[in-house]
C-alpha cells in the first residue's frame, strides 16, 4: 500500500520548510515528547548535584573517603565517566538497533538499578558497582535523547527541543545539590543515602518514556513507513492525508532510500568521503565541551568555592547551588533563542568568555592564594576572592548559552541519517572518556599548583574559540537540507560522495 508513496518522489524542501514553520500553533504533541525525553536529563543532572555535594558531607567521607580521600574521589567521578564513555559508544548501534526511544528507556533502567546499588552501598567495592551502573546509564541517555530530539524537530525549534535536555540537567543538578543541603545536617548516613534513593524514584517515575512515539526517520529506516507516516502527522497535529506532512515524510524516504543503497553501516563509515568532515565537526564541537573545564568545576564546586573563601560547607554548598540556578536562568533564555542565533557564533563568543574567565581565576589564585596550618589553599584577600567566585559564575553562565546546549545540537544536526547514531556516540562517548582525564587533572592542580588548573583550561577554551570560525553554519535548515550542504547534488542529481571508499 506503501509503495505509490515512496516511487520516484517528488519533493520540495522550501515546502517542508514553510510546514514546519507555520505549525506554531498546533505543536503541543512536540514539546510534551520533547520535554518527557529531557527528563533523563533531569537524572543526569542530579547525579552531577548529588555527587559532587555527598563527596564532602562528613558521614560519607568517613565510611568511604577515610583512607586516600583525594584518589577515592577522583575514581568515583573517573570509572562512572569510564562506562559512561563505554555506553556512549555502545549506544550508537544500540540505538540504530531497537530504536531512540528505547534506548532511553533502557539507559534509565540501568541507571536506576546503580542508583539503588549507590543507595544500600555499606562499603566503598558496593558503591563502586552503583557507580559504574550509572556511568552506563547515563552514557545511553546523553546519546539516546539528543538524537530522538533531533529526529522530531522541525528545524525552527529543532535547537530549542534539544535544550530541554541541558535546560532539564541544570534543574537535576540544582535539586542534587539542595536535596544535599538538606541532609548535611543529618548525622547518619541517610545524609548520603537520601539523594541515591531519590534517584531511584525519580528513574521509575521516567518510564513514562514508554509512551513517546518513535522517531519517524527511525521507523522508515526500519521499513516501518506507515507508522512513520502516522507519527509525522500526530507530531504536527495533523493527518497523513495533509500533502506538507505527506512532503516531509517523503523528502526523509528519498534520502534514506539513497543512504540503504550503501548497505551495512559501520563505524569506519563516519571517516569516510564526506562524512569525514561531519565526523570531524562532531568531535570537535561534542569534546570541546568537556576541554572547558566544565565537568572539573561542576563536580568539585563545593571544594573550588572553599579555596575562594567560603570555608563552611554549608556555605559552600549553597554557592554551588546558587551558580546553577544561574545556569538554568541562562539555559531557558538560551532555550527561547537558541534558533535565532547562528550556531559558529554562539561557539566562539562563549569559547572567548569561558577562556578569560579561567585565566582571570587563575591570575588570582596565583598571586593571592596562602595555605594555612593544615595544608589548605585558600586566597588571601576579600577583593579576590569574590572576583574568583564571579568568574567561576560567569564561566557557568558562558558555558550554559554556549558549549553546554549547542554541542549537543550541533553534533546531531550536521550526520546524515546512516551515521548519525554512530557519530554521535564517538562524539558524545568520546566527550566522557576525555572527562575522565579532565576529572583527574583539576584534584591533581588543586593539590599542587592550583592556579595551574585554570590556565590550563582558559588555554584549552583559547583553541576552542579559533577552531569556531572553521565550523559550518546549520541555524534554520532541515536535516535534509544540512545533508546537501556536506553531500552536494552533482549536475548528474546524483549525490557526490556519501560514504564510499
Amino acid at each position: 500500500m506503501m509503495d505509490k508513496h515512496t516511487k520516484d518522489p517528488v519533493y520540495d524542501n522550501e515546502s517542508v520548510t514553510t510546514k514546519r514553520t507555520i505549525h506554531r500553533g498546533s505543536r503541543k504533541s512536540l514539546y510534551m515528547a520533547g520535554i518527557i525525553a529531557a527528563g533523563g536529563g533531569f537524572v543526569v543532572g542530579f547525579d552531577t548535584g548529588a555527587v559532587s555535594g555527598t563527596m564532602v558531607l562528613q558521614p560519607f567521607m568517613d565510611r568511604f573517603l577515610n583512607v586516600d580521600a583525594t584518589y577515592r574521589s577522583a575514581l568515583l567521578v573517573a570509572m562512572m565517566l569510564l562506562t559512561a564513555t563505554i555506553g556512549g559508544l555502545w549506544s550508537g548501534s544500540i540505538c540504530d538497533w531497537i530504536g531512540r526511544k528505547n534506548t532511553i528507556l533502557l539507559g534509565t533502567g540501568v541507571f536506576a538499578l546503580g542508583a539503588l546499588f549507590e543507595t544500600i552501598g555499606y562499603n566503598f567495592g558496593l558503591l563502586m558497582a552503583g557507580r559504574l551502573l550509572v556511568g552506563f546509564g547515563e552514557g545511553f541517555l546523553t546519546n539516546a535523547i539528543p538524537l530522538y530530539h533531533t529526529e522530531i524537530a522541525p528545524p525552527d525549534i529543532r535547537g530549542r527541543l534539544i535544550t530541554l535536555f541541558s535546560a532539564m540537567s541544570s534543574i537535576g543538578t540544582i535539586a542534587g545539590f539542595f536535596v544535599n543541603f538538606g541532609t548535611s545536617y543529618l548525622t547518619s548516613d541517610w545524609a548520603w543515602r537520601a539523594p541515591f534513593l531519590i534517584q531511584v524514584g525519580v528513574c521509575v517515575f521516567l518510564m513514562l518514556a514508554y509512551f513517546l512515539p518513535y522517531s519517524p526517520r527511525w521507523l522508515i529506516d526500519k521499513g516501518r513507513k506507515e507508522e512513520a507516516l502516522q507519527v509525522l502527522a500526530k507530531l504536527h497535529e495533523s493527518t497523513v492525508d495533509d500533502p506538507d506532512v505527506r512532503n516531509e515524510y517523503l523528502c526523509i524516504c528519498e534520502e534514506i532510500e539513497q543512504e540503504h543503497a550503501y548497505g551495512n553501516r559501520t563505524f569506519i563509515e563516519c571517516f569516510r568521503g564526506t562524512n569525514l568532515k561531519r565526523t570531524l565537526f562532531a568531535l570537535f564541537t561534542g569534546n570541546g565541551a568537556a576541554f572547558t573545564g566544565t565537568y572539573s568545576i561542576t563536580y568539585y564546586a563545593p571544594q573550588i568555592f572553599q579555596q575562594a573563601g567560603l570555608s563552611d560547607t554549608g556555605i559552600s554548598l549553597v554557592a554551588s547551588g546558587t551558580s546553577n540556578i544561574l545556569v538554568l536562568i541562562v539555559t531557558i533564555v538560551t532555550l527561547m533563542v537558541i534558533d535565532k542565533l547562528g550556531r559558529r557564533g554562539v561557539f566562539a563568543s562563549g569559547a572567548f568568555i569561558m577562556g578569560a574567565s579561567m585565566y582571570i581565576v587563575g591570575g588570582l589564585f596565583q598571586g593571592y592564594n596562602v595555605e594555612d596550618d593544615e595544608g589548605n589553599v585558600y586566597l588571601s584577600s576579600t577583593n579576590a576572592r569574590n572576583t574568583a567566585i564571579a568568574f567561576i559564575y560567569i564561566f557557568q553562565a558562558a558555558y550554559a548559552y554556549s558549549w553546554g546546549p549547542v554541542a549537543y545540537i550541533y553534533p546531531a544536526e550536521i550526520s546524515n541519517m546512516r551515521t548519525r547514531a554512530k557519530t554521535i556516540a564517538l562524539a558524545y562517548g568520546l566527550n566522557w572518556a576525555i572527562g575522565i582525564f579532565m576529572t583527574f587533572i583539576l584534584p591533581i592542580f588543586m593539590t599542587n599548583t592550583i592556579y595551574g588548573g585554570y590556565y590550563f583550561f582558559g588555554a584549552c577554551c583559547t583553541v576552542l574559540f579559533l577552531g569556531s570560525f572553521f565550523l559550518v553554519e546549520t541555524k534554520g535548515k532541515t536535516l535534509e537540507e544540512i545533508d546537501r550542504i556536506f553531500n552536494p547534488i552533482q549536475d548528474d542529481g546524483i549525490p557526490s560522495n556519501t560514504n564510499t571508499n
